[in-house]
């Protein structure tokens, strides 16, 4: 999820839209320049959507990441009408407020997703996970809830858009190891290690508290490769992701982040992790968010998020002030542009470094405040995909990375699982 939802502007003067082109221009010319001169279009653009169209029609997409169950239960950060929402107050067969519903995934090529769940104790994950079952009743024609490799993999071969369930966080678990075991036979099957530091593990932008993984977090790394729960090292911070690589027996996935080589954030993945992963046999499934982007617009990110919460501190019962100084703000210093160019920059970063076949698509769409161009919401993956063919990534390159490559990682977790399982 995004990690603020503040007041911003959303319209800006034609003088404004010119500063903002001038400005990013100015700013990122070097990195624009380095990245311009490691790009070579070999496709033209019809000849890549062509490509394009007839890989999705047997390989569609798999998410890494969805958080489209924000709509039906997070309260307070889509600030819902009613909390929770059901089905006939956010219906998915129809275009919906936010970035997901059933025909712009359709449109997008989706056929499988990793869907957040976010429960943060198990009464909350039964009520989530019962909606999730109605969801299924309802739009029988075209959601199937899987639990393994081989049922997202017949759900997909059925035209069926695929809904495995995870978690973001650990906070569920209530610090216990065993509480895992309920959350799994729900039907959980992967989960973020930690989204904030807790007692497993320091998040990427915390106070390390356990320089990494504490002991317990260890043990959690185990447990989760016994049942077959993916681990998922987004949100944590670099020493914890290289303590996770240490100690798992399974291949681990980043669910949605980037490469912190083009985005220097601490939510990204260093290269030397990046070389690990290549070695544990994982994935990397890269995001469409703008901060995990672009160091230009995570610098802004960050100043507008410093300011947002000054002000709210110094005016706690004012909201009118704090719209007009973030306002005022972002008039001044407009967002910056990112677009699927310097998406596409990442997967071709991380195809140098570690190859292709250690690659992934994520979204995190409907946890973001700021789309890219022509990534508003799911519809958008094939506008990626058309970059990357221009660029000459291979049929089979994309094939991979739309779904290939998850699903191979997922089934090598299940047979370490099975492995596993029967030594203990």
């Amino acid at each position: 999820m995004s990690r603020t939802n503040r007041i911003s502007s959303r319209t800006l003067t034609a003088t404004v839209i010119v500063l903002q082109l001038c400005i990013f221009l100015c700013v990122s010319a070097d990195h624009i320049n380095a990245q311009s001169a490691l790009r070579k279009y070999v496709r033209d653009e019809k000849q890549a959507k062509a490509l394009v169209d007839r890989i999705l029609v047997h390989s569609p997409i798999i998410d890494g990441h969805s958080d489209l169950f924000a709509w039906y239960f997070g309260c307070a950060y889509k600030r819902l009408p009613k909390c929770p929402q059901d089905i006939v107050d956010y219906p998915l067969d129809t275009i919906t407020k936010g970035q997901t519903d059933i025909p712009r995934w359709r449109k997008g090529g989706v056929g499988g997703v990793e869907l957040n769940l976010g429960a943060d104790s198990l009464s909350r994950a039964e009520a989530e996970y019962e909606l999730l079952h109605r969801l299924e009743k309802a739009y029988a024609k075209d959601l199937k809830i899987v639990t393994t490799s081989s049922q997202m993999r017949n759900a997909i071969s059925d035209g069926k858009i695929a809904l495995l369930p995870m978690m973001e966080g650990t906070d569920g678990l209530g610090g216990k190891v065993s509480a895992l075991k309920p959350f799994y036979d729900l039907g959980l099957r992967c989960m973020t290690f930690a989204y904030k530091t807790n007692g497993f593990a320091d998040g990427s932008d915390d106070e390390p508290k356990h320089n990494g993984i504490s002991a317990i977090g260890k043990e959690l790394v185990a447990e989760m490769n016994r049942l077959g729960v993916i681990v998922d090292m987004s949100h944590i911070s670099a020493k914890a992701m290289n303590d996770i690589l240490d100690v798992t027996k399974a291949p681990v996935i980043f669910s949605h982040s980037n490469a912190r080589k083009l985005s220097d954030i601490n939510r990204n993945v260093p290269d030397d992790v990046l070389l690990r992963l290549k070695a544990n046999r994982g994935l990397i499934m890269i995001d469409m968010v703008a901060e995990h982007v672009s160091n230009a617009f995570a610098k802004w990110m960050t100043e507008g998020d410093t300011l947002y919460f000054k002000t709210r501190k110094q005016f706690p019962n004012d909201k009118k002030k704090l719209s007009t100084v973030m306002k005022d703000w972002e008039d001044n210093y407009p967002r910056p542009v990112v677009t699927v160019v310097e998406v596409a920059d990442h997967f071709d970063h991380v195809k140098r470094l570690i190859g292709v076949d250690r690659i992934g698509i994520s979204g995190d769409y409907d946890g973001m405040d700021y789309p890219i161009k022509g990534l508003e919401d799911v519809s958008g993956f094939p506008h990626l995909l058309i970059e990357l063919a221009r660029r000459g990534w291979s049929e089979r390159d994309l094939r991979k990375i739309t779904g290939e490559n998850y699903l191979r990682v997922f089934s090598e977790i299940e047979e370490k699982a099975a492995f596993l399982r029967k030594r203990s």
